[in-house]
């Protein structure tokens, strides 16, 4: 059995992006996780990248998104960051953001969103130069 194409390579995606994690930040991230059939993962992925590319990272207090997919192709993970948790609600208030989450939602067999802050980062970095 081969590898299947990763889904940024399908979608033609070849701007390399990055996200910090930072327990010193005052920024808060929105984890959502998705139940999917596996015939709906790369519906819902492409749906959530093509939607945070074209609005959601244009809102006000906007940091980054990372999409992530389960390798048995049954959950999805959208991790955004936003400035504050103000940044937010303001997000969550707005209609159009109801009608997107709605799209998500239907694509999905459920959905379990909570509010996060860092706590803490390892690194390998962090190991030092000891022998």
């Amino acid at each position: 059995m081969g590898m299947a194409t990763p889904l940024h390579m399908e979608m033609g995606m070849t701007h390399r992006a990055s996200a910090t994690i930072d327990a010193e930040q005052p920024s808060l991230t929105l984890i959502n996780l998705y139940e999917v059939d596996a015939d709906k993962q790369a519906d819902l992925v492409r749906l959530l990248s093509d939607i945070t590319e074209t609005t959601i990272r244009h809102a006000p207090g906007f940091v980054s998104v990372s999409i992530h997919s389960s390798l048995d192709g049954t959950k999805v993970v959208n991790y955004a960051q936003w400035a504050s948790k103000d940044d937010i609600e303001a997000f969550m208030r707005k209609p159009e953001t109801h009608e997107q989450l709605k799209r998500f939602a239907a694509l999905a067999k459920s959905v379990s969103p909570a509010l996060y802050r860092v706590s803490s980062v390892h690194s390998a970095d962090d190991r030092g130069d000891a022998a």
